[in-house]
């Protein structure tokens, strides 16, 4: 799919969501109501800027205004394009914060808070309000909770610790400041769900006859790289068998490497990066580690890493990574397909 960036007014492209007037020539570039520009990846950065790389242009060359290929722009002043149809423009991710219902411990661990020293506690009273990046429901009844930052962008950490458990009852998480239900995810049943399937496909691709991929590996089918031989052929059956195949081993291994638990987007997500990059890639990673730790926001945001070859970064990856996260998050990953 095509994507494109079309101005409907008169605007700046920024280096940032500053203000254009605040900006030397260097760092912004004019451009004209009704120019159709096209991208490799976008994202919405607060609630009123797109950030987006160029794509190619008819001839196949790399767009670029004053070196730079990565823009931002107020997202009033352009429409978005896929193949030459206007989309909606991404919404702004959902701000999760925990407000405490009563006088409670923070705690390194989900025991009574009177097991625990001093150092391993920490006194919030009652209606306290404290932004999260991520939480996990966990045993006996508990929450686990990764603090985000203060509105002054600072990390917020209680005696060098910014990842705490707290007694579900005595707090309530809210989702742009409304109080949403608790409750603990569906497991995942162990395999790629309809929408880690979709994804998957969408970038892989179907192609029947072998071929060299873009990182020198002889792969046929949906990026089948086992027992493909030159020149060889096969159906869309076969293709299909070979992927399920392939997918039994990747699920495998996210299973085996994964120490917290997963919802079924969150496995499916972590199934369609491990198909591409390898069980050697996820084993050895910061995703896993982060991810291991109960730092889902942190492992979701490794994702995005994971965009360049040998020739530097891959708009197919970055949109890729982009739709994983985005999945992995429980948010929309088709705009990335």
């Amino acid at each position: 799919m095509a994507y494109a960036v079309k101005t409907v007014l008169d605007t700046w492209l920024k280096i940032s969501t500053a203000q254009g007037s605040a900006l030397p020539d260097s760092q912004k570039q004019f451009v004209s109501a009704g120019t159709t520009l096209p991208m490799s990846g976008f994202e919405l950065v607060g609630t009123d800027h797109i950030k987006f790389t160029l794509g190619a242009d008819a001839q196949g060359k790399q767009i670029f205004f004053k070196g730079r290929n990565t823009w931002y722009v107020y997202l009033s002043a352009v429409q978005l394009l896929r193949n030459g149809q206007p989309i909606a423009a991404p919404k702004p991710a959902p701000v999760y914060t925990v407000q405490t219902v009563l006088d409670t411990w923070l705690k390194v661990s989900a025991v009574q808070g009177s097991a625990l020293s001093s150092e391993q506690k920490q006194l919030v009273s009652a209606g306290k309000v404290l932004p999260l990046s991520s939480y996990d429901w966990v045993e006996n009844d508990h929450i686990k909770l990764t603090f985000g930052l203060d509105a002054q962008g600072k990390q917020i950490f209680f005696k060098g610790r910014n990842t705490w458990y707290v007694y579900r009852p005595a707090v309530r998480i809210l989702k742009d400041g409304k109080a949403i239900a608790l409750s603990n995810p569906a497991p995942a049943s162990g395999q790629i769900n309809a929408k880690g399937l979709n994804l998957l496909k969408s970038f892989e691709g179907l192609v029947l006859e072998a071929y060299i991929d873009a990182v020198g590996v002889l792969t046929i089918g949906y990026g089948t790289t086992t027992g493909v031989s030159p020149g060889m052929r096969i159906t869309e059956a076969q293709a299909e068998s070979f992927l399920k195949r392939d997918l039994t081993r990747f699920e495998n291994a996210v299973r085996k490497l994964v120490k917290v638990p997963l919802n079924e987007d969150q496995f499916s997500a972590l199934v369609s990066f491990t198909y591409n990059v390898g069980e050697g890639a996820l084993g050895g990673s910061t995703l896993l580690s982060l991810l291991n730790r109960g730092d889902f926001q942190g492992a979701a945001d490794q994702l995005l890493r994971w965009n360049r070859g040998d020739r530097g970064e891959l708009p197919g990856l970055t949109r890729r990574r982009r739709a994983e996260r985005a999945l992995f998050l429980g948010q929309d990953f088709t705009a990335f397909l």
